[in-house]
């Protein structure tokens, strides 16, 4: 049984929600507990970055699109363990607070720039109808049920990934 109080670690950074044709635009995670998944667009804010700077910043770098409209809807949070390639266990409170997000879809992306810290290997339009948890992060799965239902769990804990192995 793994201690809660060992090695927590709390994450709260800005995400966007961009829906065309059917498809959600997902990224490649590449580094953090994701890796290996699609993650929503986003992350932490910079030093004196509003919360739409932020978001505007991270889908320019993450998926190579423009944004061109915001609505914040909400904030969500959810519990993850993150297994380490050491096998270390690290606890993650991972708060996020979601952006609908508007881009040209026939835009032509810039491509992705490699830069330490970057955890994006490029973006894709995906079915929503693909996304699993097997594929996709908690933001993922967040996503397709407030693009079910239009709202987002306003209680802690509704999306509880204890189980989500990286």
């Amino acid at each position: 049984m793994v201690d809660i109080n060992d090695n927590f670690y709390r994450h709260v950074g800005v995400y966007g929600i961009c829906v065309a044709d059917n498809c959600i635009l997902v990224i490649q995670k590449i580094l953090g507990p994701y890796t290996g998944k699609y993650d929503l667009p986003g992350g932490r804010l910079e030093k004196m970055e509003s919360l739409e700077q932020g978001i505007t910043r991270e889908f320019r770098e993450e998926t190579g699109h423009t944004v061109r409209k915001l609505k914040n809807i909400g904030v969500c949070d959810f519990s993850v363990i993150w297994t380490l390639q050491d096998n270390t266990v690290e606890n993650l409170h991972h708060i996020a607070i979601v952006y609908e997000v508007n881009v040209d879809s026939e835009e032509r992306p810039y491509t992705i720039e490699s830069f330490e810290g970057q955890d994006s290997n490029g973006a894709i339009w995906l079915a929503l109808d693909e996304v699993t948890s097997n594929n996709s992060s908690p933001l993922v799965l967040q996503a397709i049920e407030w693009i079910r239902t239009g709202t987002i769990p306003v209680a802690s804990g509704s999306f509880d990934y204890r189980n989500f192995k990286s």
